[in-house]
C-alpha cells in the first residue's frame, strides 16, 4: 500500500516540478523584460536631459554677442558684452533640471566667461585634444563631472587654440547619483552607471562592495547595447540588466537578487513539497494502522484456516485486535472447538465400532474352532489316546484364555505368537501332517499389535494351503526389521493361490508397521 501511494505521488510531484520550473522561467522572463523596460526608460530620461544640455553650447556658439566681444576693443563695451553673455548663460543653464555650468573660452582674448563666474582660462587646456563627445573627468578631490565642448568654427577641433570661441557645458555626477537614488526608490534594484575601465557611479545608498564585484565581472565581458545576464556572486544568483546610454556611451546597470524575487514561488513550492511529505507520512501511518488492524488479523485467520485444513484441530487464535476481527476470531475458536469435539466423537465412535466388529469376528471364529477341537478330544478319548487329548485340552485352554481377554484389543507380539503357537499345536494334533517354525527377534517381542491379527492368516494357511495339499506341509513365521520397518512374513508350501490372483507358488502374508 505504501508503494502504491509512493507510485501515485511520483507523477504528481514530477508534474508539479515541471509546472514550477515553467512558472519560474516565465517569471524570470517577465522580470527581465520589466527590468529592461525600466532601465530603458531611465536611460531615455537621462539621455533626454543630457541631450538638452548638449544643445545649449550650440545655441551659445551662435550668439552675436560673442562675435561683437571679439571685435570690440573698448573695455567698457567688453564689460557690457561680458555681462550680457553671463546673463544669457545663466538663463540657458536654468532651463535644465540638472545643475550645470556653462563656460565660454575665448583664446583670442585669453578670457573665460562662466555662468557661475568661476571660469578660469588655462592655456595648457587648449594644447590637449578636445573631442566633441561627452567626457568624464574623475577628480581625486572634489566633485567629478561630465563635460562637452563645442568649438567655433567646427574645424578648430584639430587645433583648439585657433578657435574663435570654445563653449563648454558640464554637469556634476551628483545629478546622475540623485537620479539613480530616485530610480532605486521606485523598485527593488540597485542601479549604477558603468563604463569599462572607469569607476562606477552609484547612488548614496548603494552596496559598493557588491557593485565592485559586479563591475569586475562586467569588465571581462563583451556587452551589447542592451541585454541581461544571470550572475552568481557570493553564492547567490543575481539578474543583471544593462542598457547603454546613447548620449554618454555609459551603461545603466541594475541587478536584482533572484532569490528575493522568486521567494514567493519558492515558498509555495516548499509548502507543496512539505504537504506531499506530510501526506506521505500520514499515508505510511494509515498503511501501518491498516496492516496492524486488518492485514495481521487476516494473516492470522488464514493461518488458522490452513492449520485446521492440515488437521491441527486444537489450534486457537489468541490475538485480540479490539475491532470487528475479535468477533471473527471468537467465532473461529468456537468453530475449531466444535470441529475438534465432533471429530473426537466420530473417532471414538469409530474405535468402538472397530472393537465391536472385532469382538463380533472373535465370537464368530471361536465357536467353529471350539466345536472342531471338542470333536477331536472326543475321538481321541474314544480311541484311548489320552496324551493327545491332554495336550489338546492344555493348548485349547491357553488358546481360549488368550482370545477371551476382550477388555483390551491390543496385545504384544510375544503374546500373539503364543496364541499362534497354541493354534498350530492344536491343528498339528488334528492333522499331524505339517511342521512349523517360528523365528521372531527378541527386539520385536514387545511391539503392540491388534489382537487376533496373525492367527487368522495362519489359520488360512493351514486350512486353505496345507489342508488341501496332499504333501507334507511346512509353515514358517519370521520377523524382520528393514529400513525402520517391522515385518512379519508367513510362508507355507501349500497349493497356493490361483494364477489370476497371485503368480507365485507360495502364499506370503506381510504386515508392516513403523517402530514408534
Amino acid at each position: 500500500m505504501v508503494l502504491f501511494i509512493v507510485l501515485l505521488l511520483i507523477p504528481i510531484v514530477l508534474l508539479y516540478g515541471f509546472s514550477n520550473r515553467v512558472s519560474i522561467e516565465v517569471v524570470e522572463e517577465e522580470i527581465q523584460n520589466s527590468n529592461l523596460n525600466r532601465i530603458s526608460f531611465f536611460t531615455s530620461q537621462m539621455d533626454s536631459v543630457i541631450d538638452q544640455l548638449s544643445i545649449i553650447p550650440i545655441i551659445v556658439s551662435k550668439d552675436r554677442s560673442i562675435q561683437e566681444l571679439l571685435k570690440t576693443t573698448k573695455e567698457y563695451e567688453q564689460l557690457q558684452l561680458q555681462e550680457a553673455i553671463v546673463g544669457k548663460l545663466i538663463l540657458l543653464s536654468a532651463t535644465s533640471s540638472w545643475s550645470n555650468r556653462l563656460t565660454i573660452y575665448l583664446p583670442g582674448l585669453k578670457q573665460a566667461i562662466s555662468s557661475d563666474y568661476n571660469g578660469v582660462y588655462d592655456p595648457d587646456f587648449f594644447r590637449s585634444s578636445i573631442k566633441p563627445d561627452w567626457e568624464y573627468h574623475a577628480l581625486p578631490a572634489g566633485d567629478s563631472y561630465f563635460a562637452k565642448f563645442i568649438l567655433s568654427p567646427l574645424i578648430s577641433y584639430k587645433n583648439p587654440e585657433d578657435a574663435e570661441a570654445v563653449t563648454e557645458v558640464r554637469f556634476s555626477r551628483r545629478n546622475v547619483m540623485n537620479m539613480l537614488a530616485d530610480y532605486k526608490q521606485d523598485g527593488k534594484g540597485d542601479p549604477f552607471l558603468y563604463s569599462p575601465g572607469t569607476g562606477p557611479i552609484v547612488s548614496s545608498a548603494a552596496n559598493e562592495a557588491l557593485i565592485g564585484e559586479l563591475t569586475s565581472y562586467l569588465n571581462g565581458q563583451q556587452l551589447s547595447p542592451m541585454g541581461h545576464r544571470i550572475v552568481e556572486l557570493r553564492h547567490e544568483k543575481y539578474l543583471v540588466g544593462y542598457v547603454q546610454s546613447k548620449s554618454l556611451g555609459w551603461y545603466v546597470v541594475d541587478y536584482l537578487p533572484l532569490q528575493q524575487i522568486l521567494s514567493p514561488i519558492v515558498k509555495s513550492r516548499n509548502l507543496f513539497y512539505g504537504s506531499i511529505a506530510l501526506l506521505l507520512a500520514m499515508s505510511v501511518v494509515v498503511a501501518l494502522m491498516l496492516y496492524k488492524q486488518v492485514q495481521i488479523p487476516i494473516q492470522l485467520l488464514l493461518r488458522g484456516v490452513q492449520g485446521i485444513q492440515a488437521g491441527k484441530y486444537a489450534l486457537r487464535l489468541n490475538h485480540r485486535p479490539n475491532n470487528e476481527f475479535e468477533y471473527v476470531f471468537a467465532r473461529f475458536n468456537e468453530m475449531a472447538a466444535q470441529i475438534q469435539e465432533l471429530l473426537e466423537k466420530v473417532y471414538m465412535e469409530h474405535i468402538r465400532f472397530r472393537e465391536a466388529k472385532l469382538k463380533q469376528l472373535q465370537s464368530q471364529i471361536n465357536p467353529h474352532f471350539l466345536y472342531n477341537c471338542l470333536f477331536f478330544i472326543k475321538n481321541t478319548i474314544a480311541v484311548g489316546d489320552k496324551h493327545a487329548a491332554t495336550e489338546m485340552v492344555v493348548n485349547l485352554g491357553d488358546y481360549f484364555r488368550h482370545i477371551t481377554k476382550l477388555e483390551n484389543t491390543m496385545t504384544t507380539l510375544h503374546e500373539e505368537m503364543k496364541l499362534v503357537q497354541n493354534y498350530l499345536n492344536i491343528q498339528n494334533l488334528r492333522m499331524d501332517r505339517f511342521h512349523y517354525e517360528i523365528d521372531i527377534p527378541d527386539s520385536m517381542a514387545q511391539l503392540e499389535i491388534p489382537r487376533l491379527l496373525i492367527q487368522p492368516i495362519v489359520e488360512n494357511a493351514i486350512i486353505h494351503g496345507i489342508g488341501k495339499s496332499e504333501r507334507y506341509g511346512i509353515v514358517t513365521i519370521t520377523g524382520q526389521r528393514q529400513w525402520g520397518e517391522n515385518k512379519i512374513v508367513i510362508d507355507d508350501n501349500g497349493i497356493g493361490m490361483s494364477p489370476r490372483s497371485w503368480r507365485s507358488c507360495s502364499i506370503k502374508y506381510r504386515f508392516r508397521w513403523i517402530k514408534r
